[in-house]
């Protein structure tokens, strides 16, 4: 497996217990996909396959040999070896490979646990585009956010503990470096919030604090709050990629998405009055 990222070209430094999870993932790829991993530098995702070797490395072939091991004269070299057949397993569990599913859909890591105001959050992130990654506890969100990109997070202040003074996973929020934080939603819910405060959203390094007593309209809150967020960092992201600091933003892809649905109601109107 390689040991350094194949964009900065820093040294990835995984503990035993990183490299593990990491080779388990790895086993139980279906053949042909793709491990798709975060380097925790650069935060630039990069994929593996299934031997731990990036896509673009091709294990060099053996020159054929004779009896004896001696090389065949006149035989044709092979440098490229054939590609694995396509994995067709969904075709008897109906469903498509996870890769094609959420290559270019965004992640949401969600804290929170079970209850009746989980479903609300996992259908208001659903119906803003967002794919919900639920996890069990603080330390397996810790290792979701080193291999994976995320453009939203949830976190319930009651998830682990009794507040977010301790939270260490609160303070790995608070400590990210500014180029990946300001292109991901932070959310705070707790029964402590004032819903759609903003002061206390950025007293505690979030984009949106919100009570539990309002989570059965979270779907509206959200909404804008993300609409929100994209008016502040949109016109900011949008200099750093027209000047190649970065190459895409989530807010770029809300502001896109919203002026193809203001688009095509558009076109909707003009086509019913014609008819």
């Amino acid at each position: 497996m390689i040991d350094t990222c194949p964009n900065c070209h820093e040294a990835l430094n995984l503990s035993d217990a990183q490299k593990a999870k990491v080779q388990a993932a790895l086993a139980k790829l279906p053949a042909g996909n793709l491990l798709k991993l975060a380097c925790p530098h650069c935060q630039k995702p990069f994929e593996l396959k299934q031997d731990g070797t990036l896509p673009a490395e091709q294990p060099k072939a053996k020159p054929a040999t004779g009896p004896g091991g001696r090389p065949l004269k006149g035989a044709r070299k092979v440098d490229i070896p054939p590609p694995p057949p396509p994995d067709i397993s969904w075709l008897t569990s109906g469903q498509a490979q996870s890769k094609e599913v959420v290559e270019d859909t965004p992640l949401a890591l969600i804290l929170m646990k079970s209850g009746p105001g989980l479903n609300t959050v996992r259908e208001a992130y659903e119906a803003e585009g967002f794919l919900p990654v639920f996890v069990d506890s603080i330390e397996e969100g810790l290792n979701r956010m080193q291999f994976s990109v995320f453009s939203a997070v949830l976190l319930h202040s009651r998830f682990e503990g009794d507040s977010l003074d301790s939270n260490s996973f609160h303070m790995y929020m608070r400590k990210m470096e500014m180029n990946r934080r300001r292109n991901m939603h932070y959310t705070l819910v707790g029964p402590e919030f004032q819903t759609l405060y903003d002061l206390q959203a950025l007293s505690n390094s979030a984009n949106l604090v919100v009570n539990d007593n309002e989570l059965n309209n979270f779907g509206i809150i959200f909404k804008k709050s993300l609409n929100e967020t994209q008016k502040l960092f949109g016109p900011l992201v949008e200099s750093l990629v027209n000047h190649g600091k970065i190459t895409g933003s989530i807010w770029l892809d809300i502001k896109i998405k919203a002026e193809q649905k203001m688009k095509s109601a558009v076109l909707k109107d003009l086509l019913e009055v014609k008819s």
